[in-house]
């Protein structure tokens, strides 16, 4: 067995989210479980990372990029001269610099480090020039032979004889790379990327929705997956779509969505960190890619339960699933075969569960123990760490903690000067119940519970706190878990989760591990005509990751559903009333009350149009695009914002229209919808003359889009072309 080894990541920057970050982290806290690991951030571009870094970890930034630190170096003399260190023909040549050279240097100038673990092109050759002497050098390709260009590759070669080991994530890409560029005295070894258990239950499986997650680039290629999802909905309307990530084509993707119609089943969801919550939330997933080195992706969607359909591309998806039992492979582009493969696992359930259950099983042979046995094993073969026996590294659960306050180990700490004494925050899980309750479970710290423990609700921001609402209080159980009851009212708003109560202990907000909103999915479903809304998500702040509940509380609530264009006159919006005494189909027609926001002469300005109940008892409304377009002498500068309302009957009351019963908080960024334009009505004569002079400009053209505010209500914007 190796003996105890000082173990050193060099990375871009470790404050980021994507691939190469989250591997790095789960190999660096299985190692840091017995060896020290440090992890050298060459960029520090924010203040809190976005995932959450175990305490064992030593985490060393060396250029500080934030635009409002003080320390902020974009200016420094020699961040503005060329690298003279790092390879020209890098895809991050121009971030680095004299400065970045410098400061990697001196750093492994003064390491003690056994091992220094390089992990993109320019980092490996940072480590062949300045790690220190005897270290076991090693070099990681997270992408593959192929992805670099051949003047790129010839750059490499001198650094990459300098190393030990050169470590790739798949046997095909290490069959290419012996082939192509052999490197004497060079190992060339493939050991894949690491997965841990997920934190929440697998999913079930149940449910209507797909789910996709990395960064939104080309070479993903979800256009594919996007089409394929419209042959999906023909046949099966209730599925949907949701994709997690961001990157450069989001607005290309969003285009695709808005030509395809799709705009009620296909969502673009942003970034979600962690993962593993929302892959459960799925009972398919998918990836299109035309590329992949791994598959990072593949292997949680399987850990957490979840049957893939993934493209058959170069190399990590055929070394990953094992086709027909685990998941399905199918040809690179191929937009029938993607969605015949969807269609396959919807319409047979037994073979959807069987392969999620099979999944799960396949994929532990990626857990973080097993890939870094394999490190381990590498780097004692290279002749890396003492002899065994020697004293354990130091770490452990971070210090600080408020007093009487358990504080976590293994799962990252939060710093928040509102908890009290700024100490270490608890880490907690939090599962939104399929009941519509709420749990919040204090992660393990290997230490007795205390008696006395209670979880604290306080408003922090919305109507909530500007009405002063009051806390509410729920103690923790001796399993360590507290629990907030369905129904319970909490006014509307954002509350703050804190704990307190053990020998005079400070209060003291809470860091959340994993939120899972499963439950938050069902709300509508479970939801009764005739009953008040009362509806709490738990998630994480960003970005400090404290854990908080949104809230929702309605005795009336217009639940918008899907929004459609219909045709040129008109946008549709479908959905349920909810709320005591709101009436319904009996008691007559419902309308559609549309109210214009701002002061001025207009503003206030109301028009109405009938609606119709549907026979599931749904509400169908339209808005009338040439309503939106007659208001003269407005500013053209500042769209108008009409706000949507509906009367159950006339001369009820009206009821905002809005979107609340999912698990989705900003509702803006994920529920978009087609814009309409139109032609604004002029006299023809004047029409005439104004095509005159302004022919082929757009200034006689409407935009009209649906969208959500920040207090999830549904508008419909008017703005000039």
């Amino acid at each position: 067995m190796a003996g105890l080894m000082k173990i050193s990541f060099l990375i871009h920057t470790v404050y980021g989210i994507g691939g190469t970050i989250r591997t790095t982290l789960n190999l660096a806290e299985e190692l840091a479980a017995r060896h020290e690991v440090e992890i050298v951030s060459v960029f520090r571009h924010r203040d809190i990372p976005l995932f959450t870094i175990d305490p064992r970890i030593t985490v060393v930034p060396l250029v500080d990029t934030r635009p409002k630190s003080p320390t902020c170096e974009k200016a420094h003399p020699d961040q503005l001269r060329s690298a003279e260190h790092f390879p020209r023909n890098e895809a991050r040549y121009q971030e680095y610099s004299r400065l970045t050279d410098e400061r990697v240097r001196a750093h492994y100038a003064r390491s003690d480090a056994d091992v220094v673990v390089g992990t993109r092109p320019g980092l490996v050759a940072y480590t062949a020039q300045f790690a220190p002497e005897g270290a076991v050098l090693i070099g990681q390709e997270h992408m593959t032979h192929h992805h670099h260009r051949a003047v790129l590759r010839e750059e490499m070669r001198p650094h990459l004889e300098r190393i030990d080991a050169f470590v790739t994530v798949s046997e095909g890409d290490a069959a290419v790379w012996r082939e192509q560029m052999r490197l004497s005295g060079t190992r060339i070894v493939c050991i894949p990327n690491s997965v841990p258990e997920p934190m929440v239950v697998p999913s079930d499986r149940s449910g209507t929705t797909v789910v996709a997650a990395g960064r939104l680039s080309k070479e993903k290629r979800y256009d594919v997956l996007i089409s394929a999802f419209a042959q999906v909905v023909k046949v099966r309307p209730e599925w949907t779509l949701r994709i997690c990530g961001w990157g450069p084509e989001k607005a290309r993707l969003r285009r695709h969505i808005d030509r395809l119609g799709l705009n009620n089943s296909v969502y673009l969801m942003g970034p979600r960190s962690p993962i593993e919550p929302e892959w459960a939330k799925g009972a398919i997933a998918a990836s299109t890619s035309r590329h992949e080195s791994f598959g990072m992706t593949l292997v949680e969607a399987m850990r957490c339960g979840v049957p893939m359909v993934s493209t058959d591309c170069d190399y990590g998806p055929r070394e990953i699933i094992r086709d027909g039992e685990d998941g399905l492979l199918v040809p690179v582009g191929d937009v029938d075969a993607v969605a015949a493969a969807l269609l396959r696992l919807i319409d047979d359930e037994d073979l959807r569960q069987t392969m999620g259950r099979t999944a799960v099983r396949n994929a532990r042979r990626f857990d973080p123990s097993a890939i870094a046995r394999r490190y381990v094993d590498l780097f004692a073969e290279l002749g890396a760490g003492e002899p065994a026996g020697g004293a354990p590294a130091s770490g452990g659960a971070a210090e600080g903690a408020a007093a009487g306050v358990p504080a976590a180990a293994g799962h990252g700490a939060v710093r928040d000067g509102r908890s009290g004494r700024g100490g270490a925050a608890p880490v907690v899980d939090a599962v939104a119940e399929g009941d519509g309750s709420v749990s919040v479970t204090l992660v393990p710290v290997g230490a007795a519970r205390r008696d006395g423990l209670r979880l604290v609700c306080v408003p922090h921001a919305g109507p909530a706190k500007k009405r002063g609402a009051g806390e509410r209080t729920y103690p923790f159980g001796n399993d360590g878990t507290a629990t907030i009851p369905a129904g319970d009212v909490f006014a509307e708003g954002t509350w703050r989760c804190h704990v307190e109560g053990v020998e005079g202990g400070s209060r003291v907000a809470l860091a959340v591990r994993a939120a899972d909103q499963r439950g938050s999915l069902d709300a509508a479903r479970r939801q009764r005509a005739g009953e008040p809304v009362r509806h709490l998500v738990p998630h994480r702040s960003p970005p400090e990751g404290l854990l908080e509940l949104r809230a929702w509380s309605r005795d009336v609530h217009a639940e918008a559903g899907d929004v459609q264009v219909a045709g040129h006159d008109g946008v549709a919006v479908t959905g349920r009333l909810y709320g005591q005494g709101t009436g319904g189909p009996a008691d007559g027609r419902p309308e559609l009350l549309m109210r214009l926001q701002g002061g001025g002469p207009e503003g206030g300005r109301e028009s109405v149009a009938p609606g119709a109940w549907l026979p599931d008892g749904r509400f169908r409304l339209v808005v009338p695009l040439h309503e939106l377009q007659r208001r003269e002498g407005r500013d053209r500068a500042r769209p108008d914002v009409w706000e949507l309302w509906m009367r159950a009957s006339p001369g009820r009351e009206p009821v905002r229209i809005g979107r609340v019963l999912d698990d989705v908080i900003a509702k803006g960024d994920v529920f978009t919808y087609r814009t309409v334009l139109r032609h604004r009505p002029r006299p023809l004569l004047l029409l005439r003359r104004v095509l005159r002079k302004l022919r082929g400009r757009k200034q006689l053209l409407v935009a009209i889009t649906p969208l959500y505010d920040g207090g999830n209500a549904l508008n419909i914007q008017v703005t000039d072309q």
